[in-house]
């Protein structure tokens, strides 16, 4: 947004009456007094009585015109000065006309009648201006600027020759100069408010936004109420960091102009950055109200979708930003990341290779396309694509923090280390490089480094959101708790309250009264856990406790390594009058009895890799076995596949894991993918078989058939990433040796 005038007024191309025309007949004179003092009615009959008597008075045709003009009447207006020039051309006549031009969006019938002008009197201070003011128009600055510069020869303190200069060195990218020009139009008036606003956008041009910011606080105290002013301003706070300061100056600028499309642009963008994305959306839809073709709205628009995983919807936006502006490189980019998370990863490739055809140095681009190539385990051409954004970006932390995850993948942990650690050493407060770090000591057994590094968790921004403040303080593992109530929280999936609940019983040894939240649908189960002396499901009113923590962190607390891990097992138990119920629905046994888990919640950031196709489960299908599917949901794609498989389904009678907990005293094994299944399985003590990805989460540990969590779990581990096939031959014949 450029504006050089911010209150829309620009004096030196508008119409005015013009003094030195020779003195007319008393009607004449009158007249203009009374059209400078701005008695436009009163100046309109003395003009009609001068030409009733005198039609072709060329001065009173000449400024009858103007007053017109100033009326509206722009087309009266100019057929009365075309008249007044055809009877008399003199200089000030061809420079109001040329002013008339411009205003109706004529610029080159202006400039002729300016260059005419001119030619009649080539110092005339006003018509130079104009003539400027249109070539600035017409982006044509540096005739504009000749203009400008003869004026100040001229008349060196002409306020508006001076601030409209400092305009086409801006445009001409001239900064220093520009700045120069309008440092001596606040020496003409230190309270001219658009010397101010125009200098402060050339800081801005050069990323000096504090003192940009000065400038246009500064042109704000001088002229309040001016909404590009206040956009401009909540630009430079965005630059700042300060978005809850720049989203206030944009409000108060659409509250003055509603329909002032940069500052509803850039409010949308401030609240997108605030993490407010169905707000961002709203605004984003109320300019495409306005603008249906306004690009960065519609590309804006997809962010906030993408923010609130509305892949497809993101996807459609994106897309309808690049009909508009199809070279638009970050646009692709990001579309490209839409449909990453959709898994279409080569039409992400696709979309990041058009972002860098459009520029090449386009470091973000590479580093998205080595995103995917990761995700489809082409590790060596992903940490190419990656060399290249470093090349680019060598000291950008996100790309160390890629590094990492490359090497981590590829089973370099070492090397890994060493990347997460250069991240952190380049932004210190970046949580998922020290939430990286703390896995892979998990990993590796280090635990005593790892749970202290996997309290990051809790300054993630999005997980941040479904964290409630507590006054109540966090217990860390030092405290006293005899006496006292403590509230354990769930913060994260089912799986991971399912894995960690069983230090409960630890609390209530220490004589602490626990208060366990859940998440609703363990809730039931949960009854069946030691140690809480009350359940709740969160939403529901919590009593008075003395202390906090959540789930996760009672590890760190608890100071656990592998040789303490609580191990208790089973430390859930089914519903005998719900076990009794799913027994006689599945009725009697003749064959081994499985239950099947195939996929977990498809918005874990890393389904993609723990998931199976239930596709590749068909060798499964032939052996002598009862299926029994304890998935809950079920991928559209997928349903023909297990409509047409021998698996019973209880879709509707699995209410809640209570449900589940009892079906599964029914089955004689659970096999499952690393999904809150498994970990019920464990908690119960059933039989588990876990299929891993490689690698793994970190709870699963690396190089070994067990878990210290669930000991009595078998883990079948990927060979080679992303390969289940020979997984599941494996399943096939451990399958095969049951009951022999």
């Amino acid at each position: 947004m450029e504006v050089e005038h911010p209150d829309g007024a620009d004096s030196t191309q508008s119409v005015t009456i013009a003094p030195g025309i020779r003195q007319p007949v008393a009607s004449l004179s009158r007249a203009r007094d009374w059209h400078s003092a701005g008695r436009f009615d009163d100046a309109a009959r003395e003009y009609a009585a001068v030409m009733a008597r005198d039609p072709d008075n060329p001065q009173a045709l000449h400024l009858y015109g103007v007053l017109q003009y100033q009326r509206g009447a722009a087309a009266e207006a100019e057929s009365l000065v075309r008249r007044s020039i055809s009877l008399e051309p003199g200089a000030r006549a061809r420079s109001d006309l040329g002013a008339i031009l411009a205003e109706s969006g004529r610029a080159t019938e202006a400039l002729e009648q300016f260059d005419a002008a001119l030619r009649i009197e080539p110092s005339d201070v006003q018509t130079l201006v104009r003539q400027g003011n249109v070539l600035i128009g017409l982006r044509r600055y540096g005739p504009a600027l000749a203009s400008f510069d003869r004026v100040l020869e001229i008349a060196p303190l002409v306020l508006d020759a001076l601030c409209n200069r400092g305009s086409a060195l801006r445009a001409l990218k001239r900064h220093s100069e520009a700045l120069e020009t309008y440092d001596r139009a606040l020496v003409v008036d230190p309270r001219s408010f658009e010397s101010w606003f125009n200098r402060g956008l050339v800081l801005r041009d050069l990323q000096r936004p504090a003192d940009a910011l000065h400038c246009f606080e500064r042109a704000i105290e001088i002229k309040p109420g001016i909404a590009t002013m206040l956009s401009a301003r909540g630009q430079t706070l965005v630059d700042l960091g300060r978005l809850n300061e720049a989203l206030g100056a944009f409000n108060e600028a659409i509250a003055i102009q509603p329909d002032l499309a940069e500052a509803v642009y850039n409010s949308a963008v401030a609240l997108e950055q605030l993490n407010r994305a169905e707000e961002a959306i709203g605004r984003c839809e109320r300019l495409l109200a306005l603008e249906p073709r306004h690009a960065r709205a519609h590309a804006c628009r997809g962010n906030a979708l993408l923010q609130l995983k509305r892949y497809v919807d993101a996807l459609g936006s994106y897309e309808r930003a690049l009909e508009i502006e199809p070279g638009a490189s970050e646009v692709q980019c990001n579309r490209g990341t839409a449909l990453r998370y959709l898994k279409r990863f080569d039409d992400a490739l696709q979309s990041y290779d058009a972002a860098i055809a459009a520029n090449n140095n386009f470091a973000e681009a590479w580093t998205n396309r080595s995103n995917v190539l990761q995700d489809l385990h082409r590790y060596e051409e992903a940490m190419s694509t990656l060399d290249r954004a470093m090349a680019l970006r060598p000291d950008h932390a996100t790309n160390w923090f890629n590094r990492g995850n490359l090497h981590y993948e590829m089973g370099h942990e070492r090397e890994a280390l060493a990347a997460y650690d250069r991240a952190i050493g380049l932004n210190a407060d970046y949580v998922d490089a020290h939430f990286a770090r703390a896995s892979l000591h998990l990993i590796q057994g280090d635990f005593a480094r790892g749970w202290a590094e996997y309290e990051w968790r809790l300054r993630d921004a999005l997980l941040s959101r479904h964290y409630r403040p507590f006054a109540q303080p966090l217990w860390r593992g030092d405290e006293s708790l005899d006496g006292k109530t403590i509230l354990l929280h769930a913060e994260q999936g089912f799986g991971d309250t399912l894995q960690f609940c069983r230090y409960a019983s630890h609390l209530a040894a220490q004589g602490a009264r626990v208060v366990l939240e859940v998440q609703p649908p363990l809730k039931s189960l949960m009854a069946s856990l030691t140690g809480p002396a009350q359940v709740l499901a969160k939403g529901e009113p919590l009593p008075a406790f003395d202390y906090q923590i959540p789930l996760l962190s009672l590890p760190f607390a608890f100071r656990t390594d592998l040789t303490n891990i609580p191990q208790q097992i089973p430390y859930l138990r089914a519903d005998p009058q719900r076990v009794q119920a799913w027994a006689e629905t599945l009725g009697e046994k003749r064959r081994p009895r499985i239950g099947l888990a195939w996929s977990g919640n498809p918005e874990h950031r890393n389904d993609h890799n723990r998931s199976i196709d239930f596709a590749l489960f068909a060798p499964l299908f032939e052996l002598d076995v009862e299926w029994i599917s304890l998935q809950k949901i079920v991928r559209e794609h997928e349903e023909p596949l297990l409509a047409n498989a021998p698996v019973r389904r209880f879709d509707d009678e699995l209410g809640d894991f209570a449900d589940t907990a009892a079906l599964m005293q029914s089955l004689d094994l659970v096999l499952s993918v690393d999904s809150a299944v498994a970990h019920l399985a464990g908690a119960l003590g059933r039989p588990l078989w876990l299929l891993l990805p490689d690698p793994p989460e970190w709870r699963w540990m690396r190089d070994r058939q067990d878990s210290p969590w669930y000991p009595g779990a078998r883990l079948f581990r990927q060979p080679v990433p992303g390969q289940w096939t020979s997984v599941i031959d494996a399943v096939r014949t451990a399958v095969g040796g049951i009951g022999r």
